[in-house]
């Protein structure tokens, strides 16, 4: 009897809890309806107390998620996901004014789980972040990049030359390690070896801790081992920025040019400071690379007809060198323009980033909606991006709808305004490199005919796509 006693009153403090909870934030909410002339918080559903529909949206995946609450709701909504109310929008122009504004009335905001795993120390003042991105996006212009070009050949061959050796590929592992290598040159000059391959695998464990549902730092799960690797890289990281210190090189990297970022006072930033870029430096800029080149091989490997004509495109280049061991060129990058559409058809398909999450830090009126100060808003790019408001056919892979200029307005891939990705020149000459390779050295098919996909953190074909690869004649 006892214990049913004290069941009976767990249910019903967690039903009397639900329900001042639920009061709480509708009250909240008329308070919040208010505070704007006219703004009023679109139509939508909160779902549980905290949790709200967090849960749904991690089972369903950012496509479903929006498609379905769009139906109800039309394309901007209101949510609760990451344990805060949200205003979700899917349209092109909402995506401009936020991101556009993002400085004056907007703020990057990741849950604190994941920002303990990508964000800058306390320590790393906001006007040294502005320099060392402002430098970062300096050195990223694609006038700049073409020296970087010898550098993804070498690694694209690298990675590649072992394909045929072995009886399948796990097409995903390869792709992490070409992405990861080729922004580790570019950050730090330094070529695969050892210390580096021990170094990817560290960071992998902190993509799986990043993309698991559940992110409580408890021994034995994916966060709590994220955590104690994200030491470990720092570790290593700090140990490059010493020896590069005492060890010049005459080929820049971009270690070299952020150890010259001053700030008003002249001083130059720390040691400490520079192990904190680096690791972001490779956060943004290797796994969702290698996310869009395992989608290129899903896509050509299912689109036959697309594949040879890429493959066309680059015979004609590889035909063009005097010897089979010439690397390619920036003129070569340039005369690659149907491939460069296959590209853009792949990163508008598989949505490898799907939403941008930032947080209001004032009340805002955006064309008749509310969006209070402390929400957060969630901008559903790849929606839109899937749309056939915005697209032909969009669910169709068809590279030809990029050779007339992208609406850039339509297809926002990387962001848009000033926070727009800088490293996508990088991506796109590492994109085209691998592609040259993989379609003028290999066949391949995949194993199995049937995948799914895992959403977290970022849409990866199930398994990482299993495929088997047969060498071409040359």
């Amino acid at each position: 009897m006892l214990q049913i006693a004290l069941i009976t009153a767990l249910v019903l403090l967690f039903i009397t809890s639900i329900a001042i909870a639920a009061r709480s934030r509708k009250n909240s909410h008329n308070v919040q309806i208010n505070r704007l002339h006219g703004a009023q918080l679109p139509k939508g559903s909160w779902s549980l107390p905290w949790i709200g529909e967090s849960f749904t949206l991690y089972r369903q995946g950012p496509s479903k998620f929006y498609s379905q609450r769009i139906a109800s709701y039309g394309r901007t909504f209101r949510t609760h996901v990451m344990g805060r109310p949200t205003i979700a929008t899917s349209t092109p122009e909402a995506t401009r004014f936020v991101l556009a504004t993002e400085q004056k009335s907007f703020a990057v905001f990741y849950p604190p789980s994941i920002s303990s795993l990508i964000s800058y120390p306390p320590s790393v003042s906001q006007e040294m972040k502005a320099r060392m991105m402002k430098t970062t996006r300096d050195s990223m212009r694609s006038e700049l990049l073409r020296d970087k070009i010898a550098a993804a050949d070498r690694i694209t061959r690298w990675v590649l030359s072992s394909w045929d050796k072995q009886p399948f590929v796990v097409t995903f592992q390869e792709t992490q390690k070409l992405a990861f290598h080729v922004v580790f040159d570019f950050a730090t000059g330094m070529t695969p070896s050892p210390e580096t391959m021990q170094m990817m695998d560290d960071y992998s464990y902190i993509v799986k801790g990043i993309g698991t549902s559940m992110q409580f730092n408890v021994l034995g799960t994916s966060y709590h081992m994220a955590l104690q690797k994200k030491q470990q890289i720092l570790e290593a990281f700090l140990r490059i920025v010493k020896r590069r210190r005492l060890q010049k090189s005459k080929e820049k990297c971009q270690l070299d040019i952020m150890m010259e970022v001053e700030n008003d006072n002249g001083e130059k930033i720390s040691d400490d400071q520079l192990q904190f870029q680096l690791y972001g430096m490779m956060f943004a800029g290797s796994h969702s690379s290698a996310v869009l080149f395992l989608w290129l091989v899903k896509f050509l490997g299912d689109n036959q007809q697309i594949l040879q004509q890429v493959k066309a495109e680059q015979d004609t280049i590889r035909r063009r060198k005097i010897s089979p061991e010439d690397p390619l060129s920036w003129m070569d990058i340039v005369n690659m323009p149907f491939t460069s559409t296959v590209i853009q058809e792949t990163l508008r398909l598989a949505n490898v980033v799907s939403f941008i999450t930032r947080e209001a830090t004032e009340d805002i009126n955006y064309e008749g909606v509310l969006i209070p100060k402390g929400w957060l808003v969630q901008l559903g790019i790849g929606s839109f991006h899937l749309s056939p408001e915005y697209h032909k056919d969009p669910l169709k892979f068809d590279p030809s709808r990029f050779q007339a200029p992208a609406k850039p307005t339509a297809f926002s891939p990387y962001g848009t305004g000033p926070t727009m990705c800088p490293g996508r020149e990088l991506v796109k000459i590492e994109a085209l490199v691998f592609l040259h390779y993989l379609v003028t050295t290999y066949s391949w098919e995949s194993i199995r005919s049937k995948n799914g996909i895992d959403y977290w953190p970022n849409p990866i074909v199930k398994g990482g796509l299993p495929i088997k690869v047969s060498k071409l004649m040359t």
